[in-house]
């Protein structure tokens, strides 16, 4: 910490003073050379006491027409027709009042000289008014200006942000550009490769196809789509069976059964698909003994999805875990009670996930 910010936060008095600092050096000249006029005036110049006193109560009345009496007058403009002409009467009343104490005090508690008294009359109250109204009018035009100062700045803020969310806008779209130009070359470059070894190599051609068409599947549902057919889902788990047998050489023991009309159903996009991955990644599927299931049917008005599978002996499940709460927390936002997904690991170590979707006229064509 620095020793200005020590002393500062010691002194708060002069934290104060550096913050006035403009305004206590244009009351400083302001004094001055009224001070200097008034003895140029009169001949001859006033003590220091009424000075300080008068001041004082010239300098409140200006802040507090400014910063009370037209903040509370102009507030409400509905208020303003007789809230602001009851505040300015008052105030007038309540300066020529704190005026004629502070005659008293000069003329009784002070070594003053001169000639003026205590009257009550027009004449003794025309001076008095004219400084009030004096001050008033430069307080007003205070007020204004802090209140269009204030105005800009929040203008330019306002314009800042403005610039901001362009700027936003354009790397957004430079960014949506960016992702649409990078897929579309990966599929022309898969696409090229899969016609080149569709006659050499059949199957790395299969496995090629079976690849773009699920990365496709996957990139177009990353958009807008909020509901697609159950049946791009079947057919792209189709895809990632078909692509995992070619990698182990059908040896993966996996039932896959549905029934045809729930083809029909729409149901949110990467739901059945990530269930199918979960199987993969985390899933003993080389086992004859143990083969894993996937089923899909409709009965009771109700989608039922069901998948099982034998676990594989690692430690490390958290990304299972993380892949079916995403499920869980799409499906609680879009379908609300409507839905049910349980999910849980039997004593012979077979992983089961059941979804229920209650089906709706909507989401069937």
């Amino acid at each position: 910490m620095s020793i200005t910010n020590q002393s500062t936060k010691k002194w708060p008095v002069l934290n104060w003073i550096a913050s006035k600092k403009l305004h206590l050096i244009i009351w400083v000249i302001f004094i001055f050379y009224e001070a200097i006029i008034v003895g140029l005036i009169n001949g001859k110049f006033g003590r220091l006491t009424p000075y300080v006193l008068y001041y004082a109560l010239n300098i409140t009345t200006f802040y507090v027409h400014a910063h009370i009496i037209l903040t509370i007058g102009l507030r409400k403009p509905r208020q303003t027709a007789w809230k602001l002409p009851l505040l300015l009467l008052t105030e007038i009343a309540a300066y020529f009042c704190i005026s004629i104490c502070l005659d008293y005090i000069i003329i009784n508690y002070t070594d003053y000289t001169g000639s003026r008294k205590i009257t009550l009359d027009l004449i003794y109250f025309s001076a008095p008014l004219y400084r009030c109204v004096y001050f008033m009018c430069f307080s007003t035009g205070y007020y204004f200006l802090i209140r269009y100062i204030k105005e800009r700045k929040k203008t330019e803020e306002l314009e800042k942000q403005r610039l901001n969310n362009l700027i936003q806008l354009a790397k957004s779209e430079n960014a949506f550009l960016k992702a649409q130009i990078q897929p579309h070359l990966l599929f022309n470059t898969l696409d090229f490769i899969y016609q080149h070894a569709r006659e050499s190599s059949p199957i790395a051609a299969e496995t090629i196809l079976s690849l773009s068409e699920m990365m496709r599947y996957s990139v177009d549902n990353n958009k807008d789509k909020d509901f697609v057919l159950l049946a791009e889902e079947i057919n792209q788990v189709e895809n990632l069976i078909n692509l995992h047998q070619l990698r182990k050489n059908h040896g993966i023991s996996l039932r896959f059964w549905y029934d045809d009309e729930i083809r029909r159903i729409k149901i949110i996009p990467m739901v059945l698909i990530t269930l199918a991955e979960n199987m993969f990644k985390h899933g003993e599927l080389l086992k004859p003994a143990y083969p894993a299931e996937i089923s899909i049917k409709a009965e009771q008005g109700k989608l039922i999805i069901e998948t099982a599978n034998l676990i594989k002996k690692i430690k490390d499940h958290s990304g299972l875990q993380a892949g079916l709460e995403n499920i869980k927390k799409r499906l609680a936002y879009t379908y609300g009670s409507d839905a049910t997904f349980d999910y849980t690991a039997d004593a012979n170590h077979y992983f089961r996930v059941t979804l229920s979707i209650t089906i709706k006229k909507n989401n069937q064509l």
